[in-house]
């Protein structure tokens, strides 16, 4: 055994010469061989060596039981232990999360406080290959990637690592019986109240009788497909880098863009933006395929509220994604000739002095000089508003405006619109007022750009 998990290390590059390990130990079968394993090459590796352990108080004695034979143990080969106790039913009541979730955020919680001074520390995990393979089984009735378990993976700014994916159940086993090692049984590993145990007992058996390498065969696919995924995701940065930009609140993106890339770089793009909204939240489901039925529909203005924490807002080509349902407070700010204003919601506007107009669209207004004075203003709308629109005679209210071009209701109220003398001459993207007129000379060109 201690042959295989030195190549593996080799090939994997988990731990090296005079790291900093913190052993994750319940006292079972695997984490007590863990123990005794890095016990054994902590001189010959200068390992400094520390021992996590937790007591979940679900069982009662027993748990306090584990948690003090873990310490014994450890202490036996001058390892120290560092206990957590958690309230697992108080937490599971908080967060309305089950058994299994909560333990595990409790346990995650703990590791990562007991390390938090150790900056290159890295936390070691005893999972082996039939972990993995029940993992990537429970993945594929749940209709999810099968990822399986990770080598190793980032844990905030140090690591996880897990040096027995190489190695079989009995691999451990017989390393226990070889040390005459005693472990800590779990009598709740032999219910078949969760997936895991079900699979375990029932379904990996009779997998097994039909294809006696399984394990080995799940551990190739998953270092396959991490592999794929590892390109993918490579490509997905990339993308995600170039056509995005990131607000506290919200991500903006082309809806053209977006669409000509291939869809599972569509898919990565769109978690690598719920990453970057909720860094310290988890979404309780995945909302691609809600995001992208909507994004691909006719609708060309439209305004989702998937959930008070998340909303899907279209208007022309963007696209943005919003933390939350807060939208904007109502701002006013100057422009001045020569100059450029950012507004709260992204967007610049600029107005130069112009001898000829070279660019033209939605997002440009040209005036006559003298029909104007500055410094503008550009504010979001007031109750009652109206624009005198082109082509048309009489005042309109924005109110009806925004209605008959389908500005979501999400953006109206952060919508800018530029004011000259007290009217408003230009709605940008939307609608330009007939009070001031374009001769050819003399002219100020108007700009917004997202």
């Amino acid at each position: 055994m201690e042959t295989k998990v030195l190549e593996f290390n080799r090939q994997h590059q988990l731990f090296k010469y005079g790291d900093t390990l913190f052993l994750a130990v319940s006292g079972g079968p695997d984490s007590l061989a863990l123990l005794h394993f890095f016990a054994s090459i902590k001189t010959s590796w200068d390992l400094s060596l520390t021992t996590l352990t937790v007591d979940h108080q679900l069982r009662g004695q027993q748990s306090l039981d584990d948690v003090r034979f873990v310490k014994e143990e450890s202490e036996k080969l001058g390892i120290p232990c560092l206990i957590g106790q958690v309230n697992v039913n108080e937490y599971k009541r908080d967060h309305h999360v089950g058994t299994q979730v909560a333990a595990r955020e409790m346990r995650y919680q703990f590791f990562q406080e007991s390390m938090k001074n150790v900056p290159n520390g890295k936390l070691v995990f005893g999972h082996h290959q039939d972990d993995l393979s029940e993992s990537m089984l429970m993945q594929f009735i749940k209709g999810v990637r099968p990822n399986g378990i990770p080598v190793k993976r980032e844990l905030g700014s140090q690591w996880l690592i897990r040096p027995f994916l190489c190695l079989r159940k009995d691999d451990i086993y017989q390393y226990v019986e070889k040390h005459q090692l005693k472990p800590r049984l779990d009598p709740s590993n032999e219910e078949d109240d969760y997936t895991r145990n079900r699979v375990r007992h029932h379904v990996m058996p009779s997998l097994e009788k039909e294809n006696p390498g399984l394990s080995k065969s799940l551990f190739h696919l998953q270092k396959q497909l991490n592999e794929e995924d590892a390109f993918l995701q490579t490509l997905a940065d990339q993308h995600y880098r170039e056509m995005v930009k990131l607000d506290p609140e919200k991500v903006t993106f082309s809806i053209q863009e977006y669409k000509a890339i291939a869809l599972p770089l569509q898919r990565r793009i769109f978690h690598l933006i719920l990453n970057y909204l909720y860094t310290n939240e988890m979404m309780d489901k995945d909302y691609f395929d809600t995001f992208n039925e909507w994004l691909i529909s006719e609708q060309q203005n439209s305004h989702y509220q998937v959930n008070e924490n998340l909303a899907f807002v279209k208007a022309y080509d963007e696209c943005q994604i919003r933390k939350g349902s807060k939208s904007y407070t109502g701002y006013e700010q100057p422009l001045y000739l020569d100059e450029s204003v950012q507004l709260p919601n992204g967007w610049v506007a600029k107005a130069t002095k112009v001898a000829q107009v070279k660019e033209r669209g939605t997002h440009v207004f040209v005036c006559d000089a003298y029909h104007i004075s500055f410094p503008l203003t550009i504010r979001t709308r007031k109750n009652g508003d109206r624009i005198k629109p082109k082509g048309m005679n009489g005042h309109k209210k924005v109110k009806d405006i925004f209605i008959d071009n389908k500005i979501p209701k999400y953006l109206r109220d952060e919508w800018p619109m530029v004011e000259a003398n007290g009217e408003i001459i230009w709605i940008p993207f939307v609608c330009k007022s007939h009070l001031v007129k374009d001769s050819g000379h003399n002219l100020i060109q108007i700009t917004f750009h997202k």
